[in-house]
């Protein structure tokens, strides 16, 4: 099993999620799941905003490794969950890769429990915004892909 968390730029929002999933995977019983991240923007080797980070070492969440990554038709297919952040993101990979995704949703679709909603806020993108609006955005994250966790450990369809 692999899930794949996307964003635009993959320097944010998907490596904060990404990570977040793999330090708190082997907790939640799914230290067999493969995570990974990638962003639409196809930029490659950047590293993490330093906002990320920061708020992110609050936590005790390292993104200090973290390098971007361009989202690739073979990353898609090799997935079996992507969950993204915005309308858009669903979107543009749903016309750009038609055909290569198993299964979509947005990280929001998690918010209030393990079943995803079909209508879900966007989680708002923070480049360029103030290290506490980083901030505000952990307790989101966190919630979404702790249920997250729910539904790939208790759903009939996986693992």
């Amino acid at each position: 099993m692999k899930v794949l968390f996307v964003c635009s730029g993959n320097i944010c929002r998907s490596p904060m999620a990404a990570e977040y999933f793999r330090q708190r995977a082997p907790g939640a019983g799914l230290s067999h799941v493969v995570v990974g991240s990638a962003g639409l923007l196809g930029i490659d080797d950047a590293p993490a905003s330093l906002e990320s980070v920061r708020a992110m070492r609050e936590i005790g969440i390292d993104l200090d490794a973290h390098r971007s990554t361009g989202l690739t038709a073979r990353e898609l297919r090799s997935s079996d969950l992507v969950v993204v952040m915005t309308d858009d993101h669903v979107d543009e990979i749903t016309a750009r890769f038609e055909g290569s995704i198993a299964e979509l949703h947005k990280l929001r679709a998690f918010e209030k429990g393990s079943q995803p909603s079909t209508v879900a806020p966007d989680l708002d993108d923070p480049i360029g915004r103030s290290e506490s609006f980083y901030q505000k955005q952990i307790p989101i994250l966190s919630r979404c892909v702790d249920h997250l966790f729910l539904y790939l450990k208790y759903d009939d369809r996986r693992i």
